[in-house]
């Protein structure tokens, strides 16, 4: 492959997994406004956001078949494209059943985005012969710390939701159409897949298969409750101005971006396993920094400890996958974020129910424990394996 093709392949799939983290994080400083407009408690909130996962779990299985159909760049065009137009529609939904349709519709996109990106980057690594995907999923998060800051800085300047919330539909519709057309067409699909031979077992069901994709559906959950949750914690419970309540996902974000990208030399200092382990007791220190420290500030710090610690913790799991013996790689990898990837779609609603049952903050430190039991299944698990 020429070099001006590689830099075109990989300088769209770089633009594709910026697309996706902002274009999921700049829902997140909008969620206050909308519990706020509906006069919803918790779970009803939690309700509304299920809606998100749903549609998510509805696209998942089709998006792998659609992208060998129609080719990664149609399918990345259509996700941007629901995208966008649902960022605009929820400024401006007053109806509760329409806002529970848009979000249902939202999730679809957000998924046909993330998994597609995945799909093309995946192939991109066998046409060009080297890894590429921790950096591509750290865009992700340099996406994702964008959106969330972007649209909170507008907000807190004095611009409506509804003026915001076109802006960065326009803005976010406009970059993917214009950096992702050189992502793998119908044709490029195909004709990859005609040179690629089938030759291993697949065998997913292994136990250690689905022990880590149970370990990733916690971590995911920990994750999708700094998207949906910061910011209604930091408005309910600290009392912070509605325009600024999206500081707490940035702080996260930007702890999440800067540790992904540098974590292949944490890992390399540190070794997996106490990468692993020192990762998941940060976010066990941060969730409970938020919660027994009542200021504002305290809890900022505890959004970037949790980001700080879950930047690198999914990403050595999935890695420690493919060392499980006598289990196809990709199935195995498949497998595992497919179950972890429900705790982004599922938790935010738990999160709510819990959160009306028990308070948010002891709902925080339910998942700050949950975590806290990942980190020593990961010190057994990997005790007499290699770092």
């Amino acid at each position: 492959m020429d070099k001006l093709k590689e830099r075109q392949l990989m300088f769209a799939n770089r633009a594709s997994f910026l697309v996706a983290g902002c274009g999921v994080a700049t829902w997140a400083p909008m969620i206050p406004f909308v519990q706020e407009r509906f006069a919803l408690n918790e779970q009803e909130l939690g309700l509304l956001l299920l809606c998100i996962g749903i549609g998510s779990i509805c696209s998942m299985p089709l998006s792998g078949f659609l992208a060998s159909r129609l080719g990664c760049r149609t399918l990345v065009y259509a996700g941007a494209l629901l995208l966008s137009l649902c960022i605009a529609a929820i400024t401006v939904v007053q109806q509760l059943f329409l806002m529970a349709v848009v979000l249902f519709v939202f999730g679809i996109g957000a998924v046909l985005l993330d998994v597609t990106s995945n799909i093309n980057a995946a192939r991109v690594e066998l046409m060009i012969g080297r890894s590429i995907m921790s950096g591509l999923h750290g865009l992700y998060s340099v996406g994702g710390f964008i959106g969330s800051i972007v649209v909170t800085f507008v907000l807190s300047a004095g611009f409506s939701l509804q003026a915001t919330g076109t802006l960065a539909a326009l803005i976010f519709a406009l970059v993917a159409f214009s950096c992702c057309r050189h992502l793998l067409s119908k044709e490029d699909t195909a004709a990859q897949s005609q040179d690629q031979t089938q030759t291993e077992r697949v065998r997913v069901w292994h136990p250690l298969v689905l022990l880590i994709g149970v370990l990733c559906f916690i971590m995911f959950m920990a994750e999708g409750s700094m998207l949906d949750w910061s910011g209604v914690f930091l408005r309910n419970e600290r009392a912070v101005p509605l325009e600024q309540a999206g500081y707490g996902y940035a702080a996260f974000a930007i702890a999440m971006t800067v540790f992904r990208l540098t974590g292949d030399k944490i890992v390399t200092h540190l070794g997996r396993r106490r990468t692993l382990c020192f990762g998941t007791f940060l976010i066990f220190s941060g969730f409970s920094l938020c919660v027994m420290v009542p200021h504002a500030l305290v809890s900022l710090v505890g959004f970037f400890l949790i980001g700080m610690g879950a930047s690198n913790v999914v990403p050595q799991l999935i890695s420690f996958t493919v060392t499980i013996k006598d289990v196809s790689i990709n199935a195995a990898v498949t497998m595992v974020n497919a179950i972890g990837f429900t705790g982004v779609l599922c938790g935010p609603a738990l999160i709510g129910f819990c959160a009306h049952a028990i308070g948010l903050q002891v709902t925080f430190l339910l998942i700050a424990c949950l975590v806290l039991i990942v980190g020593a299944v990961c010190f057994f698990l990997l005790k007499r394996r290699p770092a």
